[in-house]
């Protein structure tokens, strides 16, 4: 393998490791959200509208799902590429 070659590897890994961090931030903060969401419902399900709550909560959670399959191939992704760089050395 030439140099650029392995440069190109070591950018396109570089950049799986940003979207691997921004994922992993995305999901702290629809975690959080749904533990909040979680506590409101706990506290005030009286004076809320349920069907309203449940779409919401729903919402959060698909959110979470996405992200956590997001989060997967960008670190399959990552595996795959530091296979092919260990390759190249």
């Amino acid at each position: 393998m030439t140099s650029t070659n392995s440069e190109d590897l070591a950018l396109q890994y570089a950049q799986l490791i940003q979207q691997e961090d921004d994922y992993v931030d995305q999901l702290v903060t629809c975690n959080k959200l749904i533990l909040d969401a979680m506590d409101i419902i706990a506290k005030r399900a009286g004076v809320l509208h349920m069907d309203t709550v449940k779409q919401a909560a729903y919402h959060l959670h698909s959110m979470e799902q996405d992200l956590n399959r997001k989060l997967f191939k960008v670190r399959l992704e990552k595996s795959i590429l530091a296979n092919q760089m260990s390759q190249s050395t």
